[in-house]
């Protein structure tokens, strides 16, 4: 087992609660067969190629917009916001969680902190992160350990990341483990570590939550976003929408946040 990896549940923790009698019915009847993580998986193993246009379905042209104003968050991070325990956050060893072949972490991350670690549940994708990374200044040296594992099961080890960036996964946990999941992100952040999640996420009136048949994955609304968030234990220090984004596509949210601070 990698160092960075620590087994263990979710013993103490708080059920979560249903954001509503609607989305509380949508996920029964969707978990009703047992086979929610099962079908996502295999659409990965069936239609991604290990590229990034392979990882960005088919729209590498939106890596350049995507980039920018990430780097635009994580620079106004740096230089405005306080993370865990109100202390600024450090810059060195950041998670990327679902990473795929490393793209955010090739692209963003690997510009901001000293070590990146990945993980990642497809073993195939996971495989390429070297070799996609290549030989270029300050990329190689900068990738920390790779771990192959779904969200739903991962479970990082305590006190060890200064950031966890989480981009475009979320959509394929249901809302309990997308709990579960943050909850055991605010355990793994350093004091002034900050989670940062990048999602797609649901218009204004297109109701709360949003099935694609194709892949079995959930777009949900902003206002379910943030019930989750603070279900987590987690409050939003910046909300800010993706620039430059075709009008044809979902929204794209990107979320700066710290655990609740706990009044004395």
């Amino acid at each position: 087992m990698a160092s960075g990896y620590a087994a263990g549940a979710d013993a103490g923790e708080p059920p979560y609660r249903d954001f509503d009698a609607a989305t509380a019915k949508f996920w029964s009847d969707q978990l009703a067969d047992g086979k929610w993580y099962k079908k996502a998986e295999q659409w990965w193993v069936d239609n991604c190629p290990p590229t990034v246009n392979g990882v960005l379905g088919g729209f590498a042209e939106l890596d350049p917009p995507d980039v920018k104003d990430s780097t635009m968050l994580l620079n106004h991070a740096r230089d405005n916001l306080k993370g865990k325990g109100n202390e600024p956050m450090r810059w060195e060893r950041c998670l990327d969680g679902g990473a795929g072949i490393g793209r955010v972490t090739k692209n963003l991350l690997s510009n901001f902190f000293e070590k990146v670690d990945l993980v990642e549940g497809n073993q195939r994708l996971l495989n390429t992160v070297p070799e996609f990374l290549g030989s270029e200044p300050g990329k190689q040296d900068r990738l920390g350990e790779l771990f192959c594992s779904t969200l739903q099961d991962f479970c990082p080890a305590e006190g060890r990341y200064d950031c966890i960036w989480i981009q475009w996964v979320v959509i394929y946990l249901t809302d309990a483990d997308f709990v579960k999941l943050l909850r055991r992100c605010i355990r793994a952040l350093r004091l002034g570590g900050l989670i940062f999640i990048k999602e797609n996420v649901l218009t204004h009136g297109s109701g709360d939550i949003l099935k694609d048949e194709d892949d079995s994955s959930v777009t949900r609304s902003n206002r379910l976003m943030r019930h989750i968030f603070h279900q987590s234990g987690l409050e939003i220090l910046e909300e800010k929408q993706q620039s430059d984004w075709p009008s044809g596509m979902f929204p794209v949210m990107m979320y700066a946040m710290r655990p609740k601070q706990i009044s004395s």
